[in-house]
């Protein structure tokens, strides 16, 4: 994936990406992040979702309202959807 603030990234390099930064939200977290799992399952906590949500807008340059997290459940689900909207946005500059 490219430097922060790129909008090109395909599904794969985001989800390497995002299983990064959630791991790095959960550093007492015992097993790796999977990208299969519900997030909420990890126990982020709002504050922590606030920021990851604005880590990916940094990293993506899209505006990304932390409840896709919600909407998208799983880094998968997410990664797919964040892509989506990135060549969206892009492609319409």
């Amino acid at each position: 994936m490219d430097k922060p603030g790129t909008a090109s990234a395909t599904v794969e390099e985001l989800v390497d990406w995002l299983v990064a930064r959630v791991g790095e939200y959960l550093p007492e977290l015992a097993e790796p992040v999977s990208p299969d799992r519900e997030l909420g399952e990890y126990g982020l906590d709002s504050i922590a979702v606030l920021a990851f949500a604005a880590d990916v807008e940094e990293r993506l340059a899209i505006p990304v309202d932390p409840t896709v997290v919600w909407d998208h459940p799983t880094i998968e689900q997410l990664a797919t959807f964040l892509v989506a909207e990135t060549e969206g946005r892009h492609g319409a500059e």
